[in-house]
């Protein structure tokens, strides 16, 4: 009784398994074998019933058109927009619309069977992922967005009629650009854009690092110094009008280095310049902007007198004649600039103004040396005078004989340094070189006439082309002008010790560069 039992168990097993086997076949061959089961979704889109190749054209036509949505970037009260195409949007098509078509065809035929009856009950969403192109997001964020960071200000000082007025600090608030591109990431991915999305950007509030309480302690006069420019001409005397102005009222922070090229470029007209005298390869020049090196020199000098730490210095190509050698600075455009740093622990304060054709410079600070016990003197020594050498004639066959014009005095050429001695209670304690300076020798320059006092028109050939012809009229021998006055050379300085004279011919090759 007990095997015949297990015999109809067993029979009816098979049965079940061939009902469900032919079940499940039926509906695997009942099946559209070629396109996506009814009921699969990609994202928002039905892709149920459509063949992987109407599909695939559905979902990217649904990718173009999202590209053109807009991603806004709140920044507090203003609103910057990229759309997903300028983000680098990117969605791989191929592989969703194959995993919508593989749904219900991959596993063995129990999982298949149960993955379509499963689409019966209810839809399958297969989730889009999206991506951005990581550097075109952080470069939109950096370049487009940052533009609205608004930076902390420190207190400032203005110098007025004697007093100073202390411009109170501002707070700043930037955007924080990493982690705001990270957002928008984060954001998008994911999601199916439709009707663009808002993005909160991050920000962080800063605070300047010297406040108005700092400033308070600049009062102290460090350093002055003053150069007359009595002698120039208008143009010149402008140049040195205007350098002051772009120099003055300058607050300089603890740590900061200054570049005073900086300050004053570019050398143009639209720069308030006009063409005056300058330095170029040796030779007097007219350019934009001359005359401003006796600007940075004047600013050189009263750097010195607050002991400030000079980081750039150069001397000119030739020597000037406002200060003594090595106590001058050349400013070229490009090649030559005054750097000094603040190496003090309170900001110092830049004062520049031309008044009685002079130029004057004075730094404010606060005052820590010991100036009723402590003093400092600067010396200027010249080490070698180099003699400029014979005239440079250069000669013109246009100008007559007898003609002569200096167009460039003689320089004489200097090696120099300067001292800085320091005193205490009046015993000197220290004495140290603090530059070096070579200035180059020039000859004068000389322009004569070449032109022969009794040449006359060629006398027309003898020959019948021109037997008719009559000789033609010798011309008037040119007046014989006055020479140009030769301008003195510049004095040359007090020098410390006799100086041995050489040839020009030493002299190192010369800057090309303009010194203004």
């Amino acid at each position: 009784m007990k095997g015949k039992i297990i015999k109809i168990c067993a029979v009816l097993g098979c049965i079940v398994l061939a009902a469900t086997a032919g079940s499940i076949y039926v509906s695997a061959k009942g099946a559209k074998k070629d396109v996506i089961y009814d009921g699969i979704y990609i994202g928002s889109i039905n892709v149920g019933g459509m063949t992987v190749k109407k599909a695939t054209n559905t979902l990217k036509k649904h990718v173009e058109e999202a590209k053109s949505e807009t991603v806004s970037v709140k920044i507090d009260k203003h609103t910057v927009k990229a759309t997903l195409e300028e983000l680098g949007y990117v969605c791989d098509v191929d592989s969703f619309v194959n995993e919508a078509y593989n749904y219900g065809r991959t596993g063995d035929i129990i999982k298949r069977y149960k993955d379509k009856k499963d689409l019966e009950k209810d839809k399958v969403v297969i989730d889009l992922a999206f991506t951005l192109d990581d550097k075109k997001v952080k470069n939109f964020v950096s370049k487009k967005c940052t533009v609205y960071d608004v930076q902390a200000e420190n207190a400032k000082l203005k110098r007025k009629n004697g007093k100073f007025k202390i411009i109170k600090e501002k707070n700043g608030r930037v955007i924080v650009a990493g982690e705001t591109a990270e957002k928008i990431e984060s954001v998008i991915a994911g999601q199916w854009i439709d009707g663009g999305i808002t993005v909160e950007a991050i920000m962080n509030d800063t605070t300047p690092e010297y406040d108005s309480t700092t400033l308070e302690e600049c009062q102290d006069m460090l350093g002055s110094y003053s150069t007359s420019f009595a002698s120039s001409d208008s143009a010149r005397s402008q140049n040195l009008v205007n350098a002051a102005s772009l120099l003055n009222g300058i607050t300089i922070y603890p740590g900061e280095t200054f570049s005073v090229a900086d300050h004053l470029v570019p050398f143009t007209v639209e720069n308030g310049y006009q063409v005056s005298k300058a330095y170029a390869s040796g030779q007097v020049v007219d350019s934009i902007g001359g005359g401003v090196c006796q600007a940075a020199t004047t600013l050189y000098n009263t750097l010195l007198k607050a002991e400030l730490e000079i980081v750039e210095r150069h001397n000119h190509s030739m020597i000037v004649g406002y200060v003594e050698p090595s106590m001058d600075a050349a400013i070229s455009e490009g090649s030559k600039d005054l750097k000094f740093k603040n190496n003090t622990e309170v900001p110092i304060y830049l004062e520049a103004y031309t008044a009685n054709r002079s130029i004057y410079f004075n730094i404010y600070g606060k005052e820590t040396r010991d100036l009723e016990n402590r003093t400092v003197e600067y010396k200027s020594e010249v080490l070698e005078k180099i003699d400029p050498g014979e005239d440079k004639v250069t000669i013109d066959e246009s100008l007559p004989e007898g003609y002569e014009e200096v167009t460039q005095s003689a320089h004489v050429g200097y090696k120099a340094q300067l001292w800085k001695i320091v005193y205490e209670n009046g015993k000197q304690v220290s004495k140290d070189v603090i530059n070096s300076s070579y200035y180059a020798a020039e000859p004068r320059y000389v322009t004569k006439g070449g032109k022969s006092s009794d040449s006359a028109t060629e006398k027309p050939s003898d020959n019948n082309d021109n037997k008719n012809e009559k000789p033609t009229t010798a011309p008037s021998r040119t007046k014989k002008p006055q020479a140009t006055k030769t301008p003195t050379v510049t004095k040359a300085p007090v020098v410390t010790k006799e100086p041995k004279k050489t040839k020009a011919s030493v002299a190192t090759k010369k800057p090309s560069a303009k010194e203004e």
